[in-house]
């Protein structure tokens, strides 16, 4: 059975169940250090987004997707999604990953299909905080659970030893299901993109990316690694030089965040974020007048 269904079974973690006062008085921890379940809501699936692109680390290498990452660096998500989460909540580090409520915490998160869990956790039934996440769908899941030899498989060589599939209904879920952001890239043509990063000038560069884009909004960070090896990457898209003056004769306005404003409104669009950018053309011939009016594009 894939993970992601076992994410699906509900927990039987209720009072009354054998687990449920050690864990509640886990979660119950990790709620007073986070400040109670809407900061833990909002902060937790946002490490999540953070950490998958930290290791993908698009800008200096042209990876957007989980599945261009190695085993190796797979691991990596999961220690800054470590990081992360003992920054937000700012809990000491004990003979565990976590000391929560007084209790050595384990944090274990998985791209794959189990958490494994190592013999010092396993040994004494210690809790774990799982973590887990779909990248497809951008959900997120974050329990606490007991590392109770009942719950696992028969260990590897390392003696870690997986969860079995029907114990996930032994998990308390502190975040089940939640969205986290969608990956910044999944509106583009990567194959595209990356052919484009090797296009030189940078400033052909910029205008051809913008000019396959019309109408999406493209934040700060698609620039840069659009631009990765240009030295002022954003001065490729001004006017003088740059991607503006290539794109406005051809009717069609560049506009930044920051800049665009004034254009967006006379056209009654909506305002984007301030480090994002716009490609736009005229929808209808008011339209282009006052593109032409505000200079935004040229005749």
């Amino acid at each position: 059975m894939q993970l992601w269904r076992m994410r699906m079974l509900p927990s039987n973690v209720i009072p009354g169940h054998p687990d449920y006062d050690a864990l509640a008085k886990v979660r119950d921890g990790v709620l007073a250090l986070a400040g109670g379940g809407d900061h833990v809501h909002q902060a937790f699936p946002g490490a999540i987004r953070d950490a998958i692109d930290f290791v993908l680390d698009p800008v200096r290498t042209g990876r957007t997707e989980l599945h261009q990452l190695d085993n190796v660096e797979k691991t990596f998500v999961g220690l800054k999604i470590e990081h992360y989460v003992r920054d937000f909540l700012g809990a000491p580090k004990g003979m565990r990953d976590l000391v929560i409520a007084g209790q050595d915490v384990d944090i274990k998160n998985t791209l794959d299909n189990s958490w494994m869990i190592p013999p010092e956790t396993y040994a004494d039934a210690d809790p774990c905080l799982v973590i887990t996440s779909k990248e497809q769908e951008s959900t997120c899941w974050m329990g606490v659970m007991l590392a109770r030899m009942d719950y696992l498989n028969a260990p590897n060589r390392d003696g870690k030893r997986g969860v079995k599939s029907d114990a996930v209904r032994n998990i308390l879920w502190l975040v089940e299901g939640a969205p986290y952001p969608t990956s910044v890239w999944r509106d583009f043509d990567m194959g595209h993109f990356n052919r484009l990063r090797k296009v030189q000038p940078g400033t052909t560069r910029a205008a051809d990316f913008f000019r396959s884009n019309i109408d999406k909004v493209v934040p700060r960070e698609v620039v840069q690694a659009l631009l990765h090896d240009q030295l002022d990457p954003l001065k490729r898209l001004r006017k003088n030089q740059g991607a503006r003056g290539v794109l406005e004769p051809e009717g069609i306005a560049l506009l930044s965040g920051s800049f665009g404003r004034k254009v967006l409104h006379a056209l009654g669009r909506p305002e984007i974020p301030n480090d994002a950018f716009l490609a736009i053309t005229a929808r209808t011939e008011e339209d282009r007048q006052t593109l032409l009016s505000l200079n935004a594009i040229s005749s």
